[in-house]
């Protein structure tokens, strides 16, 4: 089963790390070789892009065509090809000189069984059905891979934002707290407090480039290109626009699950029809050379019959009613899977929604309440510490609103590919 939104979850995690003093320097050495953003391009044309550079794809194609012809020409009417025999007898290789000289020739044709020709047909059928679904599963892992890379990628992407303006206002209140030690007015405490502060946020911007660099780097390995897709133009309108079903029926896994099952009973099928060897029925012609022989050349039919044996059939069926029971099994774990999983994005997605609700309320009241005591300190109602606490809760808040925001479109990306449309 396909992870929900592991690259959302797994951005969330790397932002909150802290490298110390040397964040500084990291900074300094990325923004050196950082380049810009470029121009983004829609999410469904990464998707396509990515999938037409896929080796899956390619391999998936093959796989098709291959079931494809080997269906069609299955469709014939004799199971395989005329077999040919030919002998030559003659006397004069043992040393007599008699004139025993026989020619013979037969060609043999196999027949197919009752029902098996049409059986064979089917399973071939349902090879190719099998082949075009297990294409559309492989298209969902790959659109599912550049949804995840994007997701993380302009996760990263706000989170720096909020980052660099919070270290801005960071900057000054270093610089303040700076000059206001030197005057005497503000013990050294507060410029050490000040100065982690700012350390520790410009390690955090450090570490969010890196990662932003190490997602682009992923897109550029699957799309061909390291601009990152516009997530963020994909809303609820979308589903009404293309008039998408949220049916987890749709889902290619579930689709690939039955194909399977389809095809392993095709399969049954043929190994019951297949209770005997085909039977091979020709034409014979002998032609004598004899001294004083009153005859010369004879044409005759021969066949060839092998009667069935329980100790070949049994296990063959066997063989093919076992991958009918593992087909069958694995069709209700994928259901079972794939209903999970739509259950619990759809939840996310609902959860994404009001917890965006809830964080924009409260970034705007953190914010109001940070340049409060911004102001506060400055004029000496407050410590330094509480200013600084203050940023950092409404810094935290405006993370939590960027990340909500992110995953209720990939959650909603998600379900749409999932019903086997793209965005």
């Amino acid at each position: 089963m396909i992870e929900p939104v592991p690259g959302v979850v797994a951005a969330s995690r790397m932002t909150g790390r802290a490298t110390g003093w040397t964040g500084a320097l990291a900074m300094v050495m990325v923004c050196g070789v950082l380049s810009p953003p470029a121009a983004a391009t829609s999410l469904r044309d990464a998707i396509t892009t990515a999938w037409a550079q896929d080796p899956n794809a390619r391999s998936a194609r093959v796989d098709e065509m291959a079931a494809s012809r080997t269906a069609r020409d299955t469709d014939s009417w004799f199971p395989s090809g005329p077999i040919l025999n030919g002998q030559y007898q003659d006397d004069h290789f043992i040393g007599t000189n008699i004139g025993y000289t026989t020619y013979q020739g037969t060609i043999m044709l196999p027949l197919w069984l009752p029902g098996q020709g049409t059986a064979t047909v089917k399973n071939a059928l349902a090879d190719a059905e099998m082949a075009r679904a297990t294409q559309k599963v492989a298209h969902l892992a790959t659109a599912i891979r550049v949804l995840d890379v994007t997701g993380t990628a302009t996760l990263l992407r706000r989170e720096l934002d909020s980052l660099r303006t919070a270290d801005t206002l960071l900057a000054r209140i270093e610089h303040d707290t700076r000059h206001a030690v030197a005057v005497g007015e503000s013990p050294t405490t507060d410029e050490e407090a000040a100065a982690g502060e700012k350390a520790d946020l410009d390690a955090r911007i450090a570490d969010t480039e890196q990662n932003i660099e190490t997602a682009r780097a992923e897109l550029g390995t699957l799309t061909g290109s390291e601009d990152i897709p516009d997530l963020m133009a994909l809303d609820g309108h979308v589903l009404t626009a293309r008039g998408v079903k949220l049916d987890p029926e749709h889902d290619p896994r579930i689709l690939l699950a039955a194909a399977t099952t389809r095809a392993a009973h095709a399969s049954y099928e043929v190994a019951a029809h297949s209770y005997m060897p085909a039977p091979e029925v020709g034409l014979m012609v002998t032609k004598q050379g004899q001294y004083g022989s009153p005859w010369d050349t004879q044409v005759g039919a021969q066949f060839t019959v092998a009667l069935p044996s329980a100790a070949r059939n049994t296990p063959m069926l066997m063989k093919q009613a076992k991958l009918v029971g593992l087909a069958e099994r694995d069709a209700v774990l994928a259901e079972r899977k794939v209903r999970l999983e739509y259950a619990s994005t759809r939840a996310q997605l609902v959860a994404a929604l009001k917890l965006l609700k809830s964080t924009r309320a409260s970034q705007g009241a953190l914010d109001d309440r940070a340049n409060q005591l911004d102001h506060a300190w400055r004029v000496g109602e407050t410590s330094l510490i509480e200013a600084l606490r203050a940023r950092r809760m409404a810094l935290d808040a405006q993370m939590r609103a960027a990340r909500a925001e992110v995953v209720w479109r990939v959650a909603l990306v998600r379900m749409i590919l999932m019903a086997d449309e793209l965005p």
